[in-house]
This record gives C-alpha cells, structure tokens and sequence, in this order.
C-alpha cells in the first residue's frame, strides 16, 4: 500500500512519467510466470499495482497490447488483464474498452476455450 501511495503522488506531482511507469513494468510483465514459480503471488499483487496505477489514470489500461512479446504470448495476458479489471471493479469488467483490450490479448488457446473476454473475465481465468 505505501509502494503505490508514493507512487501514486509521485506521478500526479509529475515527478515520474507515464512513459517511465509503463517502462518499468516491462520486465516484470515479462518474467511474471517465473517469479510466481517462487512467489505465487506475484501474478495477482502486480494485477493489483497496475489496477491502481489504471484506476489513477497513471497509465491506460490498453498498455498490456504493447507490452513484451513473450508476456502477450506465452504468459496468459488476457488472464492477467482480467484479474486487473477484477481489482478495478465492477465497471471496469464490463467496459467495452477494457473487454477490447482483453480480447486483443486472447490467444487461439483461450479462445478455444472462452467465447469472448466477458466469458474468460467470468470464469476467472488467470
């Protein structure tokens, strides 16, 4: 919580970027399914950081579309978008904007297996 408090402050008091902030989640998006290997939580407490920073209109959602190749391919990101707008709320779930953004993110594997982004978003895949 004091993470994202100073965080927070610091980007609305324009001492970090938006462009630093989605930098910076690169390398964590990127080895997230190896961290959690060792840290379980590691998937859900960085969905939540990156709610919060959405929720702050620090950084657009739609972010995750550009972020790492191998995050986007191979580390569930429609999963990982879903838990973000799960921690958002209820608003965010059913967003069209937000529901494109997952949708992009879907590979074959999860289409196969989810209809749409409003259907992996309810089974709560992660």
């Amino acid at each position: 919580d004091k993470f994202l408090t100073v965080f927070v402050r610091l980007a609305k008091e324009k001492k970090i970027s938006q462009n630093s902030f989605v930098s910076g989640l690169n390398d964590p998006l990127e080895f997230l399914n190896d961290v959690a290997i060792d840290a379980p939580l590691a998937i859900p407490h960085l969905a939540g950081i990156v709610a919060e920073l959405v929720k702050s209109e620090i950084i657009q959602f739609n972010f995750l579309l550009d972020a790492p190749e191998y995050f986007r391919t191979d580390q569930n990101a429609a999963g990982f978008g879903a838990q973000v707008l799960k921690f958002i709320g209820e608003s965010a779930t059913t967003s069209e904007d937000y529901l494109d953004v997952v949708e992009k993110l879907m590979t074959d594997e999860d289409k196969a297996k989810h209809n749409s982004a409003s259907e992996l978003i309810a089974a709560g895949s992660s």
